[in-house]
């Protein structure tokens, strides 16, 4: 639940910043568990990106695309149209043992 409380500081402080031209946010980054990640902390990851997206002024039913790679370390999400001044790059972190870089990703 910490990580919830993270992001959730995390994305109101992005949504808080001036808006600019919406664009497109990349959250890629790793687990430590490998094949061995268990699919309810798949969906945490997800569900951690997918706040931090809304906090930034995604909307639509599905505003996070992407996922983890076969191997299960690596993980590429993208928020669609993102508004305002993100403050790119930053690093989402919540818990010890996975993290995303958050970049731009372009235009929408």
């Amino acid at each position: 639940m910490q990580y919830y409380l993270a992001i959730a500081l995390l994305a109101a402080n992005i949504a808080a910043a001036a808006r600019g031209r919406p664009i497109r946010v990349a959250f890629e980054g790793n687990v430590i568990f490998g094949d061995k990640t268990l699919d309810s902390q798949r969906q945490q990851v997800h569900d951690a990106l997918e706040s931090a997206c809304k906090g930034i002024g995604a909307q639509g039913a599905d505003p996070l695309t992407g996922g983890f790679d076969g191997e299960g370390y690596h993980f590429k999400y993208i928020c669609s149209c993102a508004h305002g001044d993100t403050g790119l790059p930053y690093v989402v972190r919540p818990d010890n043992w996975w993290s995303a870089q958050a970049t731009n990703a372009g235009s929408c």
